[in-house]
């Protein structure tokens, strides 16, 4: 197969094509940890040689002296910005790699020429595809300049939180609110779009109300905010306009939130259509907290339809909460790298259930694999978001 390189009528052209290319070859990267379809790429980093090494006539050289990959099985070549080139192919093509590598030596490395580091390396997707992803990204701004050090915020303590709750009596928290994406893995491979997790952002909320103060330093009292938080929310939603156009939504609520008149009216305020289709997410400590106020608030749930959510679990929490004995519809996982310890490491599975699992904070290719190699379920992150 013969890889054609466009050609460009000028640098503006080049320059979009290049960064084109450059979101192509980032798609087929994570396209390679979706699927689990081994390939193994090759990037030439022409954009860190010296200039004399960089002329027209070596950059020619160079795209002809990986043509013997862009001949082998499912070959692709893209141009990157600064003149890099990369090439992903599938299946073994030793004899290929060899012949481009040993040209690309005798092209930059020739007796008229300083001794330079190859400019080249391989990768095998997707296992390095997080590799391949940090090299083709755009370098980092430069640092700014040093400003004077910040102050820490203080701890909260119970005189600001009660100026918070007044404050947040009669602000907007609008602004606040943030959604999240949630998809369901399918046997094709494809990532379909089933809820949205609706929350507020305590950070943004702090950083605007209290910059002076850290809301989550003291738990018992981040934990009474939350309350109050949950109430804004609960209220927000009540109003007509704002479930009108709903899709399916979770959110996430403390258990005497759930008992409170403000789950009372917000639940006389859903649609019919959205009935069934509303998840609440709760938090271990509520499960353990006070058994028997979940166990109530849980009952309470189910019979008006909605599903249940636990929330924020790790490796060291699963054995505890077993869905079935909990009652408890879901587990939402974060992503961390220990993850993958706790599977290798453990006697069993680590997840009694991985159908009714969320893993979240699914952004890089590592943590993509890993889920789907496990059988989850639902997915949160940049690798299942679309394009």
């Amino acid at each position: 197969m013969t890889v054609a390189l466009l050609a460009r009528s000028g640098p503006a052209d080049a320059a979009g094509a290049d960064r084109a290319d450059a979101n192509l070859l980032a798609d087929a990267v994570r396209e390679c940890a979706r699927s689990g379809i081994a390939r193994r790429a090759l990037l030439l980093r022409l954009s860190g040689l010296p200039q004399t090494l960089r002329r027209p006539q070596h950059l020619r050289l160079a795209r002809a002296a990986l043509e013997p990959l862009a001949q082998v099985d499912r070959a692709r070549i893209f141009t990157l910005p600064g003149d890099d080139l990369a090439v992903i192919w599938r299946g073994e093509a030793e004899n290929a790699v060899a012949s481009v590598i040993g040209a690309l030596a005798r092209l930059f490395e020739g007796e008229d020429t300083p001794a330079v580091v190859a400019p080249w390396d391989l990768f095998l997707l997707p296992a390095q595809g997080d590799m391949l992803l940090s090299a083709i990204q755009p370098p980092a701004p430069p640092a700014p300049v040093s400003s004077p050090a910040r102050t820490p915020p203080r701890r909260l303590d119970v005189a600001a939180l009660t100026a918070l709750e007044t404050a947040l009596a009669t602000v907007d928290v609008t602004s606040f609110v943030r959604r999240r994406r949630i998809y369901a893995a399918g046997a094709d491979g494809m990532f379909r779009l089933k809820w949205e997790q609706r929350h507020l952002s305590i950070g943004d909320l702090g950083e605007t109300l209290t910059p002076d103060r850290s809301l989550q330093a003291d738990p018992w009292l981040y934990r009474r905010l939350t309350r109050t938080l949950d109430q804004r929310m609960l209220a927000l939603l009540t109003v007509p306009q704002e479930l009108r156009d709903a899709r399916p939504f979770s959110l996430a609520l403390n258990v005497a939130s759930m008992l409170s008149p403000a789950f009372l009216r917000f639940d006389a305020a859903l649609p019919t259509i959205l009935r069934g289709h509303v998840m609440i997410e709760m938090l271990p400590a509520d499960v353990l907290g006070d058994l028997s106020a979940f166990v109530f608030a849980r009952d309470f749930a189910r019979e008006r339809g909605y599903r249940l959510l636990l929330r924020d679990m790790n490796a060291t929490l699963l054995p505890v909460f077993p869905l079935a004995r909990i009652g408890i519809d879901m587990l939402q996982l974060p992503w961390s790298a220990q993850l993958a310890d706790y599977a290798d490491a453990g006697d069993g599975p680590l997840l009694q259930d991985p159908g009714r699992t969320l893993l979240t904070g699914t952004d890089t290719p590592q943590a993509l694999s890993w889920g789907t190699a496990q059988g989850i379920g639902f997915f949160q992150g940049r690798m299942v978001e679309p394009g």
